[in-house]
């Protein structure tokens, strides 16, 4: 069986590694010149366990983000072995509670009891690892005075201590490459741009371009793990989006502290704010949704935006970024040049289902349950919707696969 998979990010890494580890044969097409160097490394890394789904009161997000979290970790140790102990993993999170927040102190406090009582349930099967967090502690609300040493009081009312931790998602690209280039049943086939999918009886056909040469492969399946490109090859293959789409393109810091320098990892809650994430290498991962959103765009493949700025358009960026989450919490205006070894201004489009943004408590991007792998035939179409769910969807496609041969 021969197996071509569209999107060389963690989706599709993912899905190649999890087929060749069942003895398929798989064609990994990326447009880059290397696998995971675009949005799967844009991110903070966090791996969910449904706490900032407190907008979603049918829990099925939660539930959801709780799956792929307590399998993450045992999937890709699997699939790249020890080489995941090498990805520095995060502080665990505080969860803080803007003054804007859509949701009260109360309504917030009610979301991260319910979900921990999901991830009780869910815990059942002992390969469930969490990069060294025990999961199952309880988040608790910090005392006042806890709370006013590390945050703003005029930003923030309350403060929750969680066991939820982000990854360095530029340090698992570095590993989940490597693991892929060693793999003799995977062949990356780089600065190759999917142009379609033409669907038949007895195969799937890929069109591609690379380098102004047009070519056409036929395969036993085919797999759309493409990010901002995925909802334009399914129109290719016959397949129009189910519900409304926002693409958003989002810029962000990465930082590089000196000596023991550090701040709270924090993720501020509920609405259009921000992340905060301090790794154990000493990287920082800094948001300000206000400062970093760039552009939305609806169309079925968004524009070419520039995730690269100038210097003047990144230094704004970098201030309006520095200055908003200096206002929830006083350390990150403490930075001076003195702390700061490193700061990048760097950018990634996200996709989700949803025709509003976040500030619209009925917006579609509060809720991510609606995800996952959709097979038509020999045609599967995964959306990711959160780097949470990568390995659990790609084991749920590569399972589909090989069990309709």
């Amino acid at each position: 069986m021969r197996v071509a998979v569209l999107g060389g990010g963690l989706q599709g890494a993912c899905v190649a590694l999890e087929l060749a580890a069942k003895g398929v044969e798989v064609d990994l097409y990326e447009k880059n010149e290397r696998c995971l160097s675009r949005a799967s490394t844009h991110n903070e890394g966090k791996i969910h366990l449904g706490y900032v789904y407190a907008n979603d009161p049918t829990m099925q997000t939660a539930r959801l983000m709780a799956r792929g979290a307590l399998c993450f970790s045992s999937l890709l140790r699997r699939w790249i072995g020890d080489g995941i102990d090498e990805i520095p993993v995060s502080d665990p999170f505080y969860y803080v509670v803007h003054r804007q927040s859509l949701l009260g102190i109360s309504e917030i406090e009610k979301h991260l009891r319910a979900t921990q009582a999901i991830l009780d349930e869910e815990s059942h099967d002992s390969s469930n690892e969490y990069f060294g967090s025990d999961f199952l502690k309880k988040p608790t609300r910090v005392s006042d005075h806890e709370c006013k040493s590390l945050f703003s009081p005029e930003t923030v009312v309350a403060a929750f201590r969680t066991p939820e931790v982000g990854i360095d998602t530029e340090a698992l690209g570095g590993v989940v490459r490597a693991r892929l280039s060693s793999e003799g049943k995977i062949r990356c086939r780089l600065r190759t741009s999917v142009c379609s999918v033409q669907l038949a009886n007895a195969h799937a056909t890929v069109e591609f371009d690379r380098g102004g040469f047009e070519g056409r492969e036929a395969y036993d399946h085919v797999v759309n793990a493409l990010w901002d490109g995925r909802l334009a090859i399914d129109k290719t293959a016959g397949f129009e989006p189910p519900r409304p789409w926002l693409y958003r393109v989002k810029h962000y810091l990465r930082m590089k502290l000196r000596g023991n320098g550090s701040l709270p990892t924090t993720t501020i809650v509920l609405g259009p704010f921000g992340d905060i994430v301090t790794y154990n290498n000493g990287e920082v991962f800094l948001s300000w949704y206000p400062a970093g959103l760039k552009g939305f765009s609806a169309d079925l493949a968004p524009p070419a935006w520039p995730l690269v700025l100038d210097h003047q358009a990144a230094r704004e960026v970098r201030d309006g970024i520095l200055a908003g989450l200096a206002a929830v919490a006083p350390s990150v205006g403490s930075l001076t040049p003195e702390t700061i070894n490193s700061i990048q201004t760097k950018a990634g489009v996200i996709f989700a289902w949803g025709s509003t943004d976040i500030p619209d408590r009925a917006s579609g991007l509060h809720a991510r349950h609606a995800i996952g792998p959709k097979s038509h035939g020999r045609y599967h179409t995964i959306d990711t919707g959160k780097l949470t769910m990568a390995p659990y969807f790609a084991q749920m496609t590569a399972d589909r696969i090989v069990q309709n041969g």
